[in-house]
């Protein structure tokens, strides 16, 4: 099971896999540039082939790009969604061009137009930057969202409209256990008046009915400081949240889960860091999970 963090790239793309094999990692996620930019650049030449050269040789899978916070393709302001649409088409070419395995991004926000305008949204944008593209290596991944105001992406089976409307477009799930849990999707007794916990978590199962676990590509790791059901987005150092160690536990152990890269997107401040996050997640998985599986 591949386990990393998301990293910075200061100093330059290629020197964040230095950071992550320096710190243990299989796997690594990053910005490819200032997520709260519009104005960018793409990088030298000299630059890219450094990185794809770096990551070669830590042999890291998958690499994982996290689009810009800005980006909002369910939108119905059309100047916002025609920046939204030029930068993602901009940062898929890029991670093209990187050669990284999986580019996350989150849905948007449809503003009370409803999931039937957002998924056309998206989809026209994903279409269109898949042809400017200039390759087909990089899957794209959409993000589950906590719920909160008119977020797209709140649940499994409206991602899962967007993914089987357009086939050809090679989408995929990102779930994410913070905004999962907030959103009301249950882990071992999570959420749950009653006092006894099963011993297997049933999140793979709604998974499975909801969207189907062949779509689940990746997960981003994260304790939660909000309720269960709260729509509350806010990450937590593993076991330290309304999660748990025990449910997270159960949860990454399960059968169905085994393989599926891991990234951390815990915080970083007198609690804890990646570092210890890491070592905590790699205590909690069994001697199956520890199998690297790509």
């Amino acid at each position: 099971m591949p386990i990393g963090f998301h990293t910075s790239i200061a100093g330059g793309i290629d020197k964040s896999v230095q950071r992550v094999v320096g710190a243990g990692c299989d796997t690594m996620q990053f910005f490819c540039h200032s997520p709260r930019m519009w104005k960018i650049k793409m990088p030298e030449d000299k630059v890219i082939e450094s990185f794809r050269e770096k990551r070669e040789q830590a042999g890291l899978w998958p690499v994982v790009v996290h689009t810009s916070y800005l980006i909002n393709l369910s939108t119905p302001d059309d100047e916002l969604y025609d920046k939204s649409s030029t930068l993602f088409d901009f940062e898929l070419e890029l991670c093209e061009r990187l050669g990284v395995d999986y580019m996350v991004t989150h849905p948007g926000s449809h503003q009370g137009r409803g999931i039937e305008f957002a998924a056309s949204r998206i989809t026209k944008a994903f279409k269109r930057a898949r042809e400017k593209a200039k390759g087909d290596h990089v899957q794209i991944l959409i993000e589950n969202t906590a719920g909160g105001g008119t977020q797209t992406g709140r649940e499994l089976s409206d991602i899962k409209d967007i993914i089987e409307s357009a086939t050809q477009l090679n989408i995929g799930l990102c779930f994410d256990t913070c905004h999962g849990f907030a959103k009301g999707y249950s882990f071992e007794g999570s959420g749950e008046k009653s006092d006894e916990k099963s011993k297997a978590s049933p999140l793979p199962a709604t998974i499975e009915a909801q969207i189907g676990l062949k779509h689940l590509k990746l997960i981003h790791l994260n304790d939660s400081k909000g309720e269960f059901g709260s729509k509350v987005d806010r990450h937590e150092h593993i076991g330290k949240g309304k999660i748990g160690k025990e449910s997270l536990r159960a949860f990454l152990n399960h059968p169905k889960i085994i393989g599926i890269p891991l990234i951390l997107e815990t915080p970083e401040n007198d609690e804890g860091t990646d570092q210890t996050n890491l070592k905590t997640v790699r205590s909690m998985l069994s001697t199956n999970s520890k199998q690297r599986k790509r």
